[in-house]
């Protein structure tokens, strides 16, 4: 029988014509009368490589035998007979830091019948009593990662994505988004105005933001320090300005779990609800989830692009960031918005639409710097400590400068 040419290495032949192909020409070389020495010098590999692969022969089937004994063709549809001879994976049979066989199934069973994402099972996993100490996430997420599952995704018919809220049924101001800003930020603003308000004593260095999701209206203020005392009480003020305008729907106040909030604490959280509560107000957080402050967190963008760079030149004192804050405040809220349920109007021109009659006078929402306020905040809505959230050092008395005649009145 002629023997076949050799001109690759064992390694190099199987990948150019496969595992199984080389195999079977070691095999027969070797039923041919050629010595496994001499086989594994032709194919340059070691002896055991060899002896190995005739050793796999023993789970043959007869005609398996047949084509591998003789030189003669084996036909495509015959090729599954050699299946053996596929190598193995070498795949560890457990570690440490994966879930057992039994658990990875009952995981896959999981995400057939749920189809849920990673992070999702998890939490499902957890409100079932499962042992979390087993069901971690990194686990799971390996489960994921080596079984090629994903999560099911709902698609409309037209590809567009489904709204957070139902912006048909909701009412004004009774979905809110708060959240904070860091006005000097640097991958926003450029070099010289990122210095400016980084360096500068005299301008308030974060913003405060409450936007409402169906009329896309918002609340500013700003202060030189973030305090959960200036989160609360911006807040309490904001809802205190809505109810002076005859809003009177059961408002829903989301924030995330930043230290200027509840620091994702339940026990804070009960606390603002508990004090909330005599306004109709009901406060949830978003425990890090960023999509769900999707509104909020999109208008930092405009602050940046229309606000901070364009303006923020002609900003060098505090009476000037009052100024041009107060402005801003009332261009942003009778803006053209192409949001989702303003098909093109400002939020003013949607309140007018809802039959509010007073929407210029919601709208001119009076700019605050929280610092200069603090006392009087303190004064005004009567609470025996200082923070009902976090201890918070009281402020030098500073100079007030009110910003319009009504924040004077409902100050007094």
């Amino acid at each position: 029988m002629p023997y076949p040419i050799i001109l690759m290495s064992y390694k190099e032949n199987c990948k150019i014509e496969g595992v199984v192909l080389t195999k079977i020409k070691i095999i027969r070389m070797y039923y041919a009368g050629k010595r496994m020495k001499e086989i594994a010098i032709a194919w340059r590999c070691n002896k055991n490589t060899i002896t190995a692969i005739l050793a796999s022969t023993k789970n043959a089937s007869e005609d398996a035998m047949t084509y591998l004994k003789s030189s003669s063709h084996i036909p495509l549809e015959k090729f599954t007979l050699f299946d053996f001879l596929c190598n193995k994976s070498r795949k560890p049979k457990s570690h440490p830091r994966c879930l057992g066989k039994t658990e990875e199934d009952c995981i896959i069973e999981k995400h057939t019948t749920l189809h849920y994402g990673f992070r999702r099972l998890y939490r499902h996993l957890k409100r079932n009593g499962f042992d979390m100490g087993i069901y971690t996430l990194a686990k799971i997420k390996g489960v994921y990662k080596r079984n090629a599952l994903v999560g099911k995704k709902i698609r409309t018919a037209n590809g567009e994505r489904r709204a957070l809220y139902n912006y048909e049924e909701i009412e004004a101001f009774e979905y809110l988004q708060y959240d904070t800003k860091t006005i000097a930020d640097m991958h926003a603003l450029p070099e010289d105005l990122y210095w400016k308000f980084k360096r500068s004593g005299m301008l308030p260095k974060y913003q405060w933001t409450i936007i409402d999701a169906k009329t896309k209206t918002r609340f500013l203020a700003w202060s030189y320090e973030l305090s959960s005392f200036f989160g609360l009480k911006f807040l309490e003020f904001v809802i205190i300005w809505l109810r002076s305008h005859s809003v009177t729907a059961t408002i829903h106040v989301q924030f995330d779990g930043g230290s200027e909030f509840c620091s994702a604490s339940e026990r804070k959280l009960a606390t603002v609800n508990a004090y909330l509560q005599q306004y109709d107000v009901i406060a949830t957080q978003t425990e890090g989830v960023k999509w769900k402050q999707n509104i909020v967190e999109r208008s930092h963008r405009i602050d940046d692009e229309e606000f901070y760079c364009p303006r923020g030149e002609f900003i060098n004192s505090k009476s000037d960031f009052l100024f041009e804050g107060q402005k801003w405040i009332i261009y942003y809220n009778n803006r053209q918005s192409d949001g989702i349920g303003l098909e093109g109007m400002t939020p003013k021109e949607k309140l007018d639409e809802l039959g509010y009659y007073n929407a210029a006078d919601i709208c001119n929402f009076p700019c605050l710097i929280l610092d200069d306020y603090y006392e009087q905040l303190h004064n005004f809505f009567t609470i025996k400590s200082q923070n009902v959230l976090t201890p918070y050092p009281r402020y030098k008395q500073r100079t007030l400068n009110f910003p319009c005649e009504h924040v004077k009145t409902a100050l007094k």
